[in-house]
């Protein structure tokens, strides 16, 4: 159970990390600590508010100390006060970018803001799906092994999307080892001329999705792809939201990841665990709803033209906070961790 002193020392603590976070001398932390996070006019006021501050069985006896209760994060049953967190923690930025003068992006700050509540995973945008069961199906009914092409379905802010697996069969990950595992993955069973020609396209597809999204070939090995493990094989897995006249079909109740997209113009890139491993769920800043459409940088462009071309693909872009974006799965890099934990 916490004490007044603890809850004291603690933001003691956070005043520290955060002077240290945005690069200010030891002593502005207290003071900005104590306005831009918890709202109150300075340290002192802080202090005398969380001495008065008298936490009893439920949230409701918060509400004269509202803007203390997320001192409570890690010390009670805190999913509820986390919840409410990731809607009030781009106010605490914005409270923080008005006070002072900020030399980090506005994702790494507030990143160092979940790292303030002692929150490690959200900090590096990390999303825990392990309590998901991904239904693996084959893709495709002709081949001599069917389990070389895979996909499942999984519902993400309300929206289906499909991830398909490409089982590798080569140890190094390169363009050449891709093209002969496809190759060697996309015998058939029997002669269908539909299905062949389903099979062609997928692989110029996911040849070109590998090419748009993943530095296969990089001499850094932080920058390759991971390979996902399904049944204790390689595969390298890409998804896409599903066109409209596909999602009717989803069950849209149960198993619902939520993301919170943060309002910034920055490329958002989420780690998701699933099965033990880990995908990279990217958030692609396109524009304002309210300026209308525009065209496309070259590079969004690309993942337009492979990723999204697949014909099961939504070819439009999803909006939150009023803001266009592509949104996409690929295969996770180390470089994903990295970038995320700095």
């Amino acid at each position: 159970m916490f004490t007044t002193d603890l809850l004291i020392l603690k933001i003691k603590l956070q005043s520290k990390l955060l002077a240290k976070s945005l690069n200010l001398p030891t002593n502005f932390g207290y003071d900005l600590l104590a306005s831009a996070i918890y709202q109150h006019h300075d340290f002192e006021e802080l202090c005398d508010s969380v001495a008065e501050f008298n936490y009893a069985e439920n949230f409701g006896a918060l509400s004269e100390f509202q803007k203390l209760k997320y001192l409570l994060i890690c010390e009670v049953e805190d999913k509820e006060l986390i919840d409410e967190l990731d809607k009030e923690i781009e106010k605490m930025a914005l409270r923080l970018e008005a006070k002072t003068v900020i030399n980090i992006s506005k994702l790494d700050l507030i990143s160092n803001l979940y790292k303030l509540f002692g929150l490690e995973n959200e900090s590096k945008y990390i999303v825990d799906a392990e309590h998901i069961e991904l239904d693996w199906q084959p893709c495709f009914d002709s081949l001599n092994e069917p389990q070389s092409i895979l996909c499942s379905d999984v519902i993400i802010n309300d929206m289906r999307v499909l991830l398909i697996a490409t089982k590798f069969q080569f140890n190094e990950c390169s363009l050449d080892n891709l093209e002969q595992s496809i190759i060697q993955n996309s015998v058939q069973l029997q002669r269908s001329n539909i299905e062949a020609k389903d099979i062609r396209d997928y692989s110029e597809w996911v040849r070109d999705s590998v090419e748009c999204l993943s530095s296969i070939e990089s001499p850094n090995a932080d920058e390759r792809p991971d390979f996902y493990k399904i049944n204790d094989k390689n595969y390298l897995v890409y998804g896409f939201i599903l066109a409209s006249h596909k999602q009717s079909l989803a069950n849209k109740t149960s198993n619902n990841i939520k993301i919170r997209v943060k309002n910034t113009c920055e490329k958002q890139i989420f780690i998701l665990r699933f099965e033990g491993g880990k995908l990279a769920l990217e958030f692609i800043y396109l524009h304002q709803t309210e300026n209308g459409e525009k065209l496309h940088l070259p590079e969004n462009q690309y993942i337009q033209d492979t990723l999204l071309s697949h014909p099961n693909s939504c070819r439009f872009p999803v909006v939150f906070n009023n803001v266009s974006y592509l949104m996409l799965i690929r295969p996770f890099a180390h470089i994903d961790w990295l970038e995320n934990s700095l």
